[in-house]
């Protein structure tokens, strides 16, 4: 078998990106429950999607840096637009984006366990695009002159915790597959007591290396 085309540094790399959403979308959370004391709403709403923006360019680089092997276009190294990043990563492996997993594995008549993928209740990769585009976009600018004088747009901060629920449910445990579908990238977002984000890597058996039963 080749060999496993993830890099050590990516991979620490990417736990590090983990980390920091922890922190922003722990940081959104601080907003919508009160924890930072009264703060007017149009700027606890910009802030919030803010984090919002960031997160989205991090999942996007996220999966730049992991993949980085796949020989992409130098200057998506150079950008901060997620949706571009996205548009050119499926091109090169269709699968680059993160799998969500279930909370809890299911276990094989032979008693080994096994991943199950989520349906559904996750932010999908169009989401993520739609989300950086065209909601903190939106958001992320005070508008023109026209728009100010014409009427105020109404306020999207009950929006965000939805947004933070579907990053959450995509990323408290996914996995990434490498383009030759060899090995498995595996990723929990909060492991033990502390909950520290924790990286493992796996290398699928090919169905002839699988022992047969007699």
């Amino acid at each position: 078998m080749a060999e496993c085309p993830l890099t050590d540094q990516a991979m620490a790399r990417y736990r590090e990106l983990m980390v920091e959403i922890k922190y922003r979308t722990d940081a959104i959370a601080d907003i919508l429950d009160g924890r930072l004391g009264p703060i007017k709403a149009k700027i606890a709403e910009e802030y919030c999607f803010l984090q919002l923006r960031m997160i989205c360019e991090i999942i996007a680089n996220g999966c730049l840096i992991i993949h980085g092997n796949l020989k992409p276009k130098a200057d998506l190294f150079k950008t901060n637009k997620a949706s571009w990043i996205m548009s050119e990563l499926s091109k090169l492996h269709p699968k680059f984006y993160p799998r969500a997993l279930t909370e809890k594995d299911e276990f094989q008549a032979d008693g080994t366990p096994k991943w199950v993928e989520k349906t559904s209740g996750f932010l999908t990769s169009r989401e993520l695009q739609d989300l950086w585009s065209r909601h903190c976009g939106t958001v992320l600018h005070r508008g023109s002159a026209k728009s100010i004088l014409t009427k105020e747009r109404p306020l999207a901060i009950d929006k965000v915790r939805g947004w933070t629920n579907k990053i959450v449910r995509l990323l408290e445990r996914h996995t990434l597959i490498t383009p030759d579908e060899n090995y498995v990238f595996y990723v929990a977002m909060n492991v033990g007591e502390s909950g520290e984000v924790a990286t493992n890597l796996f290398r699928l058996a090919r169905p002839d290396e699988i022992p047969r039963r007699k």
